[in-house]
C-alpha cells in the first residue's frame, strides 16, 4: 500500500511569475530616462533635468594601462555621483582588447556644476605619449527645467 501523497504547488505559475518579474526589470531598465552623449574634449554642456548625461572618454586599453578617473565630483543637488559605463570589444580583460568608456551622470536638478577627469597611463596621471587629446578635461555643466 502507497503512502498518500500530499500535493505540492505546480511550480510552473511560481515559474511564470518569476519569469514575467525579470521581464518587467529588464524592461524598465532599457527604457531609462534619455541620455546625451558628449565627447571628453567638450568644455561645457547643458541637459534638462531627468536626463542622463554620458562623457564619451573615447578607447582605453586597461591590459596596457590606460585609464581613466574622476578628480572633480559635481554637485550632489545637480548630477548624481556618476557611474563608469564600459564596453568592451571581444574577450573581456583579455590583453590588447580595446575598451569603449564613459561615465554617465543623471541631471537631478536645475544648476550648474563642474566635473573633471584625470587620463593616466601605467598609474601615472597625465600623458606623456601623446595618447588622449586632453589629459586633464574639466566640463561645466548647467542643468536646466
Amino acid at each position: 500500500m502507497r503512502a498518500a501523497r500530499t500535493p505540492r504547488p505546480a511550480a510552473a505559475p511560481l515559474a511564470c511569475a518569476a519569469a514575467a518579474s525579470l521581464a518587467l526589470a529588464l524592461a524598465l531598465t532599457a527604457c531609462g530616462p534619455p541620455s546625451t552623449s558628449v565627447p571628453y574634449t567638450v568644455d561645457e554642456v547643458v541637459v534638462p533635468a531627468g536626463q542622463t548625461i554620458i562623457i564619451d572618454l573615447g578607447e582605453i586599453t586597461p591590459s596596457v594601462g590606460d585609464d581613466w578617473r574622476l578628480t572633480t565630483s559635481p554637485d550632489a543637488a545637480v548630477l548624481t555621483e556618476g557611474e563608469v559605463r564600459a564596453e568592451t570589444e571581444g574577450d573581456d580583460g583579455a590583453t590588447g582588447t580595446p575598451t569603449t568608456l564613459g561615465w554617465a551622470f543623471d541631471a537631478v536638478a536645475p544648476g550648474t556644476t563642474t566635473i573633471g577627469f584625470t587620463y593616466s597611463y601605467r598609474g601615472e596621471d597625465g600623458d606623456p605619449h601623446g595618447r588622449v587629446e586632453e589629459p586633464e578635461p574639466t566640463i561645466v555643466v548647467t542643468v536646466t527645467d
